[in-house]
């Protein structure tokens, strides 16, 4: 019902950058973290951009969570109440008799590992893609004309506050955490004009109170777990339940998606090789591969996208991959020739982190279960090596910055990249930000000013790798890129320490360059240790 006609009751949203399918390739949805100035803006129309709309002007395909929240929202209200639409057309669904707009929020501040990271590094900063498509949805004639309550949740939405952006765009109200459990008694006193929370945490969702998709969702998302279980202090899902969910609940999500128009489905979860896994996640191979072996035998799925996974349970059942491999080669997007690779492969996303045994031992004990956090070094190497020999070439994250981190620390995580040289792999190293839902989200940020040299060491040593594994014919061009950035931004920016890691970058020899430098900031740290960074905003 358009808003000439009075508009629905309850009208769903994201940004453009967050609702955009990216024509289905997932990790190309990494660009709304660059700076938007980067971004010509004949770029921001088009097959990204623009609505991807039903025939009855309803959003096609949209954030995974925000169909959760439809679901919910039709059952208590019904369908005809409830419209889930792209932001270019609220002026078409938001009317008089529109009570309340639901927005789902990813990153919308740009304030999340990738973004943090990636606009400094870039060097011209500015404010990301998210963040300036997530501003764009308060400019909506149809919100400042009829003026109704807005909640707004997903896992960015502490960002806006800690921005002090929540007055400034008229939110009626944060929900955080899971939201299943209270989304319907929020909307319900929305709808009757009751007082709202400034704020809402959700609480955890009992399995049988997860909801189950109704129309496609962006990528052909499908949630197969839920929380992980194994408390790494820097990361949100650590506070949720672990659930495997049912495989007909899975598969029902399989159906929804290919009927509503998707061709690919992704895995969403922290973690698809513990999926119905044993004690001290010791893996179950027979779950995992049936999981699997069902979505890619479902009529119509062409694609079968992975989200994250982990190293252990590969080394602990490395049947479970030489299984799996046959059933997701044939659906992996990444084919020979494609973007020119040079081999076919799958690819999924782990977490390295740190190399420092005493940091593991500090901040994320579980992470090698069912094996001893103190064989992490061992647990990498052989994990990626397991994934190597299937034919996978994973992406992996290993963040700098770490709180209370020590030179040696650093010289650990170098040792441990030393042993990986010559894996097929993309790196992701990151700055450490405290997430608001993680159990250090009260830690400080560290920004590019306070790195030491060895962390700028990881960061010049990830890329190298990145390019020799992924593109080598372009090294000429990035050692000119390298070469020319440090000497036109970042030798005024950060000074000395990072000439040697981006002239290694370059391509410079460490015959030519020397040894690294052991310095510290002694206002940020104590002598030998890591500088710990300023508070950001």
């Amino acid at each position: 019902m358009p808003a000439h006609d009075g508009g629905k009751p309850i009208v769903l949203t994201s940004s453009r950058a967050e609702i955009s399918r990216y024509s289905g390739d997932p990790f190309a949805a990494f660009m709304a973290t660059f700076p938007r100035k980067w971004i010509p803006k004949w770029f921001m129309k088009g097959e990204w951009f623009d609505p991807n709309d039903n025939p009855d002007g309803t959003a096609k395909f949209v954030p995974y969570g925000l169909r959760k929240i439809e679901a919910l929202l039709v059952d208590e209200f019904g369908e005809e109440n409830v419209a889930t639409v792209h932001p270019e057309n609220l002026d078409k669904f938001v009317g008089p008799r529109t009570k309340v707009v639901g927005i789902s929020s990813m990153d919308p501040m740009g304030l999340a590992y990738v973004s943090i990271t990636y606009n400094s590094m870039i060097g011209i900063g500015g404010r990301s893609v998210d963040e300036v498509e997530f501003e764009k949805i308060f400019r909506s004639p149809a919100l400042n004309r009829y003026h109704p309550r807005i909640i707004v949740g997903g896992s960015g939405a502490w960002q806006l506050r800690d921005a002090g952006k929540v007055d400034e765009f008229g939110i009626d109200t944060l929900v955080h955490a899971e939201s299943e459990m209270v989304v319907v008694d929020l909307f319900r006193n929305a709808m009757n004009g009751n007082d709202l929370p400034r704020e809402v945490s959700g609480t955890r969702v009992p399995l049988e109170k997860i909801p189950s998709i109704r129309k496609a969702a962006s990528y052909g998302v499908v949630e197969i777990t839920r929380g992980c279980g194994r408390g790494c202090q820097f990361c949100s899902p650590t506070n949720r339940t672990r659930h495997s969910i049912p495989i007909a609940s899975v598969m029902k999500e399989v159906e929804a998606n290919i009927r509503g128009g998707a061709r690919s489905i992704f895995t969403a979860t922290e973690d698809m090789l513990i999926y119905e896994c044993g004690p001290k996640f010791v893996p179950n191979r027979e779950a995992v591969v049936k999981l699997y072996q069902s979505i890619a035998d479902y009529p119509g799925v062409e694609h079968i996208h992975l989200s994250h996974t982990s190293l252990a349970p590969a080394v602990k059942d490395p049947k479970m991959i030489e299984e799996l491999t046959p059933i997701l080669m044939p659906k992996t997007r990444y084919v020979k020739g494609f973007r020119n690779y040079t081999e076919t492969f799958i690819t999924a996303l782990f977490g390295i982190e740190t190399g420092s045994i005493r940091l593991m031992e500090k901040f994320m004990r579980g992470k090698a279960l069912p094996y001893d956090v103190k064989d992490w070094h061992e647990v990498v190497t052989q994990g990626v090596g397991v994934f190597n020999d299937n034919g996978w070439k994973p992406m992996g994250t290993i963040i700098t910055g770490w709180p209370g981190e020590t030179e040696d620390d650093t010289l650990q995580s170098l040792e441990l990249l030393d042993k990986l040289k010559g894996s097929k792999m993309f790196y992701v190293p990151l700055l450490f930000i405290p997430l608001e839902d993680s159990k250090l989200r009260d830690e400080k940020r560290i920004s590019l000013e306070y790195m030491t040299e060895l962390e700028w060491e990881i960061m010049a040593n990830c890329w190298k790798e990145n390019i020799k594994v992924w593109d080598p014919g372009k090294q000429p061009i990035f050692s000119v890129v390298a070469f020319l950035s440090y000497f036109l931004f970042y030798k005024w920016k950060h000074g000395t320490k990072a000439f040697r890691p981006i002239m290694k970058l370059a391509g410079f020899p460490d015959s030519f360059l020397g040894k690294v430098s052991r310095g510290c900031d002694p206002t940020h740290c104590q002598p030998g240790e890591a500088p710990k960074g300023k508070v950001f905003g």
